[in-house]
């Protein structure tokens, strides 16, 4: 466990930094509010592609593996943001990066659960995602200060210490153990069948189970209903209050101890299985209904913050539960391909929102935006009622 934190915290440390400076700097350098959407766009859909090979990737050769080649990948993409001052340049950067997170994606916790798994741990694990949500969290949120602050030096700077970050996280990855042994043949031929294998497993069964293809669907629908909102919501706290970029970091401060709320609820009050549809079902709605107000009350920033707070809280619960209730569909073997499945649907929903949402933001403003990402969030609650028995872990492998 103790490893798994380690893993967990390095990493959100090194993500932190851009946290609502990003598309602060990318308007700095020109861009509309479409093509800042269009940026992580390009972001979402490459992971699309990449989400299912690089799962298989970790699950073949190893997550220890995979997430240190990972890191420094993003390390990588970065570095090229930091000296970039174009909209082609910015799209190559954020395909660079993609291809790095997916490599991390799934890899951590997958590696983590199998070897919690393997030295016995027992029960379900609510309460351990909750935890490495809020620790990550934390992590996110000390970052998020310092690139705040240095962004309101050079906007620039803060790619160069989330590089930094993520080299440094490499280098913590590869002092980590993997009780998993990974596929040790160097034949070419033989790595190559081996993650063929793997990406159509994972894929069938993806498509297959019920419940897997169920919950990866209402994954995508609430990624795709806020993926506008990481980028806007920066862009009209600093124009409403007008007090430079510093503000941004503390605003994310204060979102985040919202999410480490919500994750604390779920870590002191677990609901029974057959309840988690229910719970999921009331999160998803409360959270609907207040980025609505949020919309609503835009033009009152501190009303606003507070709407925007307590859909933190909602969704902050929500995270972990269904996490947790996905794993649980999960077999050991596969784990990290059928992470990746999952991740491969939410990001093509996030890549669907961020277009339709930057439109709408160009077209009729931003609250408008949030309304209409209310209501589309409303969709993903059938899909946890649609699972009938959440306590029984179906078939895990198709036909």
């Amino acid at each position: 466990m103790r490893q798994y934190y380690v893993a967990s915290l390095v990493y959100s440390l090194a993500s932190g930094f851009l946290v609502g400076v990003y598309p602060l700097f990318l308007r700095a350098r020109g861009l509309t509010q479409f093509e800042i959407n269009s940026v992580l766009a390009v972001y979402f859909i490459v992971t699309v592609f990449t989400d299912v090979p690089t799962g298989a990737f970790a699950d073949a050769l190893g997550r220890r593996r995979a997430f240190v080649l990972g890191c420094f990948i993003r390390g990588v993409a970065f570095a090229v943001y930091f000296v970039s001052h174009t909209y082609v340049l910015f799209l190559v950067a954020e395909a660079i990066d993609a291809i790095g997170t997916t490599f991390c994606n799934g890899a951590v916790d997958a590696w983590g659960i199998d070897a919690l798994d393997a030295a016995g741990f027992e029960g379900t694990k609510d309460r351990l995602f909750s935890r490495i949500s809020q620790l990550s969290t934390v992590g996110v949120m000390t970052t998020a200060i310092i690139g705040g602050a240095i962004g309101s030096l050079d906007l620039a700077w803060p790619w160069l210490l989330g590089a930094t970050g993520f080299i440094v996280s490499g280098f913590v990855g590869t002092t980590l153990q993997e009780r998993r042994q990974p596929m040790r043949q160097r034949d070419l031929v033989a790595v190559r069948a081996a993650l063929t294998m793997r990406i159509g497993s994972g894929l069938r069964q993806g498509l297959g189970v019920r419940s897997v293809r169920l919950l990866s669907l209402a994954e995508a629908i609430i990624l795709g209903a806020y993926a506008s909102y990481w980028l806007e919501w920066p862009l009209l706290f600093k124009d409403n209050y007008g007090v430079g970029v510093w503000v941004v970091g503390w605003i994310f401060c204060a979102f985040s101890l919202a999410n480490m709320l919500g994750a604390e609820i779920v870590a002191r009050t677990t609901p029974c299985p057959r309840d988690r549809a229910r719970a999921l079902s009331g999160l998803v709605i409360g959270a609907g209904m207040l980025f609505i107000g949020a919309g609503l009350l835009a033009q009152r920033p501190n009303h606003a913050l507070v709407m925007l707070f307590l859909m933190n809280v909602c969704l902050g619960a929500q995270r972990p539960l269904a996490l947790s209730w996905f794993n649980e569909q999960l077999a050991p073997d596969d784990r990290a391909t059928m992470l990746s499945f999952r991740g491969t649907l939410a990001t093509a929903g996030a890549a669907l929102g961020l277009l339709l949402g930057g439109l709408i933001a160009d077209l009729r403003g931003i609250p408008f935006q949030w309304k209409v990402g209310g209501l589309l969030v409303l969709l993903a609650v059938p899909c946890y009622q649609a699972i009938q028995n959440p306590d029984v872990v179906e078939e895990r492998r198709a036909p």
